[in-house]
């Protein structure tokens, strides 16, 4: 399945136009024909032609706007109808499955997340993957027919061209058929990438990423990756792969990370690599507040690290300082080789604030070179928890609005 016909028939060109008169509509609406007619160069029977298709489709509406001098007649105005169509965007990783439904504006209006408690076999994982849908679909109402397409953003190693997870390490599942399961499901197209460079489109597009033509995203949580934007384009690389910085080495003789090398980043600086350090250093002897919670009937996340750390703990504060430490020098070695204008991060380790963004900055600044764009350059996301989704839904979006492009 696919959103645009091919681009070398007379019909290829024809979407590809329609594609640039509704992108130019969301982006500067309202905005009469004629001032479409001269942004986009097409001739006005071209341009009439396609609005009609256009409003007969409920895409885009009409408006009446204001004469721009005294006695003229009032211009008719196009803006694009955000309500009628929807996009469902998912974000499958091995804790959750998060489910939203965006409008043709990006807006979010409704988010559920499906918890993933034990790890499935692949059969499972696509049944409720389905199930999400369904129940998005079922909860609100939505018919098949209103749904534009379906986004969907995995971790690990993806094929976006094909639609399969190639490997996904925290599910320890290998070559699962994403898309075809979904389209076959549903009768709606289904498009796909990593969940990282979905991240990074959505911040191309609503987040710190917008207006900057090189940027670098880097995301932590349960593993570590990044998204590289390069004059306006995702860089994917030939193997899908690029942007793997959680695998990079900063320390030969470090300790083993679960892709088998040692010395990886994400044994360093991944939410894992923090608890696991405050964990090791409680079994040798550390003193720590946080001694009476490690047992086996307790859960230990990345919040009771930061509780501790905003206490004093010596032991919590030195975990978040050397993973801070090594992604500091990750970062530095990323700003050096490509000078991006701004890394963003995301992920819940930088809820830790200073305790993190110190040691991360202090690094960048002692380990690039000074015609870089330095530790100022390193921003949070504001995109918050639903990034990954909101991505998802970016992927079909850009399909609908640019065609071929980013």
């Amino acid at each position: 399945m696919s959103f645009i016909p091919k681009t070398g028939s007379f019909e290829g060109m024809k979407s590809l136009n329609k594609s640039a008169i509704m992108n130019l509509i969301r982006l500067q609406g309202p905005i009469s024909r004629a001032e479409i007619a001269k942004l986009t160069k097409l001739t006005p029977p071209t341009v009439g032609s396609i609005v009609s298709e256009l409003l007969e489709a409920d895409f885009i509406k009409e408006e009446t706007g204001f004469a721009k001098s005294q006695g003229g007649r009032k211009p008719i105005m196009l803006t694009l109808n955000s309500t009628n169509y929807f996009i469902i965007g998912i974000y499958g990783s091995a804790e959750v499955i998060t489910t939203v439904i965006s409008n043709l504006d990006g807006e979010i209006i409704y988010s559920k997340d499906k918890e993933v408690w034990n790890t499935p076999s692949e059969e499972e994982f696509l049944t409720m993957l389905k199930e999400c849908i369904q129940d998005t679909l079922d909860e609100n109402d939505l018919l098949h027919s209103s749904i534009i397409g379906i986004g969907v953003a995995m971790h690990g190693l993806v094929d976006p061209v094909n639609g399969i997870a190639i490997f996904a390490p925290h599910l320890n599942l290998s070559n699962i058929p994403i898309k075809n399961t979904l389209e076959d499901e549903f009768s709606i197209p289904v498009l796909m990438e990593n969940d990282v460079r979905a991240l990074t489109l959505a911040e191309s597009w609503y987040g710190k990423g917008k207006d900057v033509s090189d940027f670098i995203c880097i995301s932590v949580g349960r593993g570590i990756g990044s998204g590289i934007v390069l004059n306006h384009k995702i860089y994917n690389g030939a193997y899908n792969s690029a942007g793997e910085i959680g695998h990079t080495i900063v320390d030969v003789n470090g300790p083993r990370c679960k892709c088998g090398n040692y010395g990886c980043l994400e044994a360093f600086s991944s939410e894992a690599a923090v608890l696991e350090r405050v964990k090791r250093g409680i079994r040798l002897g550390r003193d720590s507040i946080l001694a009476a919670e490690i047992n086996e009937d307790n859960r230990w996340d990345i919040e009771m690290i930061f509780r501790a750390a905003e206490k004093g703990d010596q032991l919590a504060l030195e975990s978040l300082e050397e993973s801070g430490r090594y992604l500091g020098l990750a970062i530095a070695n990323f700003i050096n080789i490509f000078t991006p204008s701004k890394v963003i991060l995301e992920g819940k380790l930088f809820d830790a604030g200073d305790l993190i963004l110190s040691p991360i900055r202090t690094m960048v600044e002692r380990s690039t070179l000074k015609s870089s764009p330095g530790p100022e350059a390193i921003e949070c996301s504001t995109l918050g928890k639903k990034g990954m989704a909101v991505g998802a839904c970016t992927l079909v979006l850009r399909s609908l609005f640019k065609p071929g492009g980013f």
